[in-house]
């Protein structure tokens, strides 16, 4: 097992910044972490950043078609390198790989993001209030799904390589990196406790078991209980716009000095305009409905295509709801 002490990794990152664009994790506030393009700090994240993968695969906003002026060169962007991801991440880009590489169409942007970006993940030490990924059986450490994995022990980190791509840069940069055998022990105790202690604040809540969230969407579609609340959501969008796992998106043409081009922007259920056609025509018509929508997709839809919940437990709809709707409680009260 390898090993990089936080001032070696720091120099690693900048090794790293000669080919790719890198995303490290910084203080927003007392509480929280976002995504920052690396200059010279690196701060370790306790547990997922605000914002998820999902923006770094899938741009909010995009052009599809368009006409450029030829005498203008397009600039090749570098690929990027996100570091500080965590399991609940990780397990959300399986929902986006099947949406954009598995169905009838390939798309070819998010397909060459994913096969040249590299992905450094770490275990989560902590947790927020809003974090249940270990009730959805996703365990608070990454398994799968890395390049490399960090574990924060020793004034440093035990690293786990998990791809060709990252064995070929750990060759390349062998020197700031030590065997350590002796920290393997120490890595399992760090990841049995942050269980422990999750188990804990868990059951203390009352969750529903996710064995049975699937039964719950299912037969409560007619419940009042969408409706009732439906009366609290404002229609903000955070939800969606937050979800690591969400992925509808809107093309929109627009026309421009007699030049003409095609948009493709983020989109979600829980807007009025979202499942509207051509004749006016909206089987959304109610928010309720949209409300529902979401759940079917995420707890009923997926289960059925891949026997996978479009959920990861991180809690990011809850911590940016305005109307404090809780999934968690939903479920309560649809089990109850």
């Amino acid at each position: 097992m390898q090993f990089i002490s936080y001032y070696n990794f720091r120099r690693f990152l900048e090794r790293l910044s000669k080919d790719f664009l890198v995303y490290t994790p910084q203080f927003i506030n007392e509480r929280d972490y976002d995504y920052s393009l690396f200059k010279e700090g690196f701060i370790f994240n306790p547990y997922r950043l605000i914002s998820s993968p999902r923006q770094f695969f899938t741009a909010s906003s995009s052009l599809v078609v368009g006409y450029f002026d030829s005498k203008i060169p397009r600039r090749e962007i570098k690929p990027f390198a996100i570091v500080g991801l965590k399991s609940c991440d990780l397990y959300s880009l399986k929902i986006q790989d099947y949406v954009f590489l598995e169905g009838d169409f390939v798309d070819e942007e998010y397909k060459k993001k994913r096969e040249t970006s590299l992905i450094i993940s770490s275990d989560c030490t902590s947790f927020k209030d809003v974090c249940f990924c270990l009730n959805l059986e996703i365990k608070p450490y990454p398994q799968e799904g890395f390049d490399f994995n960090l574990s924060d022990i020793d004034r440093g980190f035990l690293v786990e390589i998990g791809s060709e791509k990252a064995k070929r840069i750990w060759e390349d940069n062998k020197d700031l990196f030590e065997e350590r055998k002796d920290l393997q022990a120490r890595r399992e105790e760090k990841r049995k406790k942050i269980i422990e202690d999750l188990e804990k604040h868990l059951s203390s809540l009352g969750l529903v078991p996710q064995e049975k969230l699937y039964q719950l969407v299912k037969n409560n579609h007619a419940n009042p209980l969408w409706q009732d609340t439906a009366l609290s959501c404002v229609e903000c969008g955070a939800c969606i716009m937050n979800c690591p796992t969400c992925h509808c998106f809107l093309l929109s043409d627009e026309e421009r000095k007699g030049e003409y081009f095609r948009g493709r922007i983020w989109d979600g259920c829980q807007y009025k305009n979202f499942a509207r056609v051509a004749g006016g025509a909206n089987p959304l018509k109610l928010r309720a409905q949209r409300l529902r929508n979401r759940y079917i997709k995420k707890f009923e839809f997926f289960k059925e295509r891949i026997d996978l919940y479009a959920c990861t437990g991180c809690g990011r709809c809850i911590d940016s709801c305005i109307a404090k709707i809780d999934l968690r409680e939903i479920f309560k009260a649809l089990n109850a």
